[in-house]
């Protein structure tokens, strides 16, 4: 009897130890999926098999691209340009500057304008556009009516690697919540909902991130930036090409710098009329009064002598 007491005390013990030997197995699972789940935004999805097929697809798009090949992937690439235009019809420049803007889909992102004054009698003006990048070519062409463009700088900057970039950690941090949300309808204990909880709030709060520099970028692809800066002239300059062009240009300047000059010492004499006439009638009142005293000393002197 004694001996069954104990076989069946012995017997108890080591269901007992399996019994919690398969709780903390599946506490132990959970654990890794949830580890698993969070190293993802960290690397592991990131430096999947998945995503670096993804990149080297990029890298064989960009060497195909090299040796003259259409590539398979669309290359995200920001162009910007920067140009100087001269004209001597500025109202109508800019009345068709803006239809140009809206026939093509574009907008005006800002603008900036010194309508002329004293020293600048010619009106200038700069304004910042944004032009859905497959009409950039047809708004540049458009944007040489009524004026001329002297200088033009365009720039171009991949950006795909950076694209991709954060489309994959998007995709990480959204293959960690699906498996945070699995992971928070099976826990049990108050402290692993909470930190669970505490750990979904962080990974939604890394997608609206991520999401919002990827609409950022997605806009600065899709709309190209163009920057004008407008000058009215009374004279287009010509391309200097050759010798005599040169020379026409220069002696050109050089007579409308002179004319200037004219006109700004007119303007000078002119406009002060109002401070020159009583000015010099106090001048010549104290040249005549000192010539006067001048006068009576030497009387005085002639007197005594």
């Amino acid at each position: 009897m004694k001996k069954l007491s104990v076989l069946m005390i012995c017997l108890a013990l080591v269901f007992s130890l399996a019994a919690c030997g398969a709780t903390a197995n599946d506490m132990a699972v959970q654990e890794m999926e949830y580890s698993a789940s969070a190293d993802s935004a960290g690397g592991i999805f990131y430096n999947s098999a998945e995503s670096q097929n993804y990149k080297a697809e990029l890298y064989s798009d960009s060497v195909a691209e090299e040796n003259g090949e259409t590539p398979q992937t669309n290359e995200k690439i920001i162009k910007t340009v920067e140009a100087y235009v001269q004209t001597k019809e500025y109202d109508k420049y800019i009345e068709s500057l803006t239809a140009n803007v809206t026939a093509n889909g574009g907008y005006i992102e800002n603008s900036d304008a010194n309508m002329g004054g004293y020293g600048n009698a010619n009106r200038y003006s700069v304004y910042k556009l944004r032009i859905p990048a497959d009409k950039l070519d047809t708004f540049m062409l458009a944007a040489e009516e009524n004026g001329k463009i002297t200088s033009k700088t365009e720039t171009q900057q991949n950006v795909t690697l950076e694209y991709v970039d954060i489309e994959s950690r998007i995709s990480a941090y959204k293959t960690e919540k699906a498996t945070l949300t699995n992971l928070l309808e099976k826990a049990e204990s108050l402290e692993n909902v909470l930190a669970i909880q505490e750990r979904l709030s962080e990974v939604n709060y890394q997608i609206e991130n991520y999401a919002a520099q990827l609409r950022v970028l997605e806009n600065r692809v899709s709309y190209s930036t163009v920057t004008l800066h407008i000058n009215e002239v009374e004279r287009v300059t010509e391309s200097e090409r050759t010798l005599w062009q040169r020379i026409k240009n220069e002696f050109l300047n050089n007579i409308d710098n002179l004319k200037d000059g004219l006109e700004d010492f007119a303007v000078t004499v002119i406009g002060g009329i109002p401070v020159i006439i009583p000015v010099a009638a106090v001048v010549a009142a104290a040249i005549i009064i000192i010539k006067k005293l001048i006068k009576k000393r030497k009387a005085k002197r002639n007197i005594t002598q």
